[in-house]
């Protein structure tokens, strides 16, 4: 069993928090995809401001890196101390903040349910994959050539794509039928 104290990626929060998800609305009989939909945006927004948290602790730090964005960390008990660092943390932070952007406008001009928890599972993991590359805090683990969390990403980005094509398949939105409805 692993002891608390470890960390443990988020990749296990959305998994676990997507579940959760699904069971709830099933038991309130919501439906799931749009319930999703609507909660993805603000759990990217969490995730950018997660990821400043990880910066000012230290944790989740990049590669040795000496240019003009470098960090260097004079008392972290994660991080190197006296090492120019990439700031792979305030990055990440920045993808999820853009991802919380685009993922709020995508919400207004959504007509498929299903298709913004997609498109979230695809550029969190675009994103997650890339970052992975200038991480420095290599106890993280790995899967062959791949850290763990670019391991996962794989699987959740073709999960994406696979909700993001079949969620064009399905029926519309009742909010998109009406409008369509109005105009005709």
């Amino acid at each position: 069993m692993l002891p608390l104290s470890d960390g443990f990626v988020v990749y296990g929060g959305i998994i676990l928090g997507i579940v959760s998800a699904a069971i709830y609305c099933k038991k309130k009989g919501l439906v799931f995809l749009n319930y999703l939909d609507c909660s993805v945006p603000s759990i990217a927004l969490a995730q950018g401001f997660g990821r400043i948290g990880c910066f000012l602790a230290g944790c989740c730090y990049g590669v040795e890196m000496a240019s003009p964005i470098s960090v260097t960390f004079k008392h972290s008990a994660y991080a190197p101390n006296q090492v120019p660092l990439f700031p792979s943390q305030l990055v990440s932070s920045a993808f999820d903040f853009l991802n919380f952007a685009v993922l709020c406008v995508l919400l207004k001009r959504n007509k498929r349910p299903g298709r913004i928890g997609a498109c979230y599972l695809i550029f969190y993991s675009v994103g997650r994959f890339a970052i992975e590359f200038f991480r420095g805090d290599l106890e993280r683990g790995n899967v062959g050539s791949f850290s763990t969390s670019q391991f996962i990403s794989l699987f959740v980005a073709a999960i994406g794509i696979l909700m993001f094509v079949l969620s064009g398949r399905g029926k519309k939105s009742e909010k998109t039928e009406e409008k369509d409805e109005t105009l005709a």
